[in-house]
């Protein structure tokens, strides 16, 4: 498998990406990352990575045009910039867009640091995603099927439920929806094989969350469907058959 990481200049997010998904993946996940207009590697980006035991030997800003003749399973964008450029030119493969703030354009002494734990974070819970055998396409290779698993009631109602309260144990679905535990952990299984949620096991419950891997078109039509339609929080039990 070939994973392409993709920003601007590439010199932080992307190559912070980079460095992070070959210290995370499987040896038999390749992973590169390049720029549209390239410069040098940041060294507050180094210094980032390196604080986290990030390998950084080797790491250097390479042109998109290196990589014309090389086909990828994955293309991450990790800038608007990035992702309008680029898109097109990988029509035929995977596209993921991640819109993260430039570090190198903030203020914040930490912004570096954020980056490199938000990027961190993103490509475990994308890796893990990958890793689960799962006979359901998950949505980083179909997106047909979010569509799909939005149009279902009781599912719609599970994920933007979700998204408003950040972390919710199935305890909270079933008071939620007036379903039995049982149908509502086996919608909520679904979602987590999808890619969509992630699972937390405490105690004798489990708990939920969007999985912040999510591509970011994804994660904003949660939040809109959420916002424009309030009353899916408060759904009574005869709309979610």
């Amino acid at each position: 498998m070939k994973i392409l990481f993709l920003c601007s200049a590439n010199s932080a997010r992307s190559i912070m990406a980079e460095a992070l998904c070959r210290q995370f993946a499987s040896a038999e996940i390749e992973v590169s990352s390049a720029g549209t207009d390239p410069t040098k590697p940041e060294p507050a980006a180094l210094e980032a990575l390196q604080s986290m035991g990030i390998a950084t030997d080797g790491l250097k800003s390479k042109a998109l045009d290196e990589f014309a003749d090389t086909e990828f399973d994955y293309v991450i964008s990790l800038c608007d910039r990035a992702r309008t450029e680029c898109q097109a030119d990988f029509s035929g493969q995977n596209f993921i867009a991640w819109d993260f703030p430039d570090p190198v354009a903030s203020r914040a002494r930490d912004a570096f640091r954020k980056t490199a734990q938000e990027l961190s974070e993103r490509i475990r819970m994308f890796l893990l995603i990958l890793s689960k055998s799962s006979t359901a396409p998950h949505l980083y290779n179909a997106p047909q099927e979010f569509f799909k698993v939005m149009a279902d009631p009781l599912r719609l109602q599970l994920i933007v439920h979700t998204a408003q309260g950040g972390e919710v144990c199935v305890c909270d679905f079933v008071s939620l929806t007036g379903m039995s535990q049982p149908k509502v952990s086996r919608h909520l299984a679904q979602l987590r094989e999808y890619g969509v949620l992630l699972d937390r096991k405490q105690g004798r419950w489990v708990y939920y969350r969007l999985n912040p891997a999510l591509p970011d078109w994804m994660a904003k039509i949660i939040q809109l469907t959420l916002s424009h339609n309030p009353q899916l929080i408060e759904a009574q039990q005869n709309e979610c058959v």
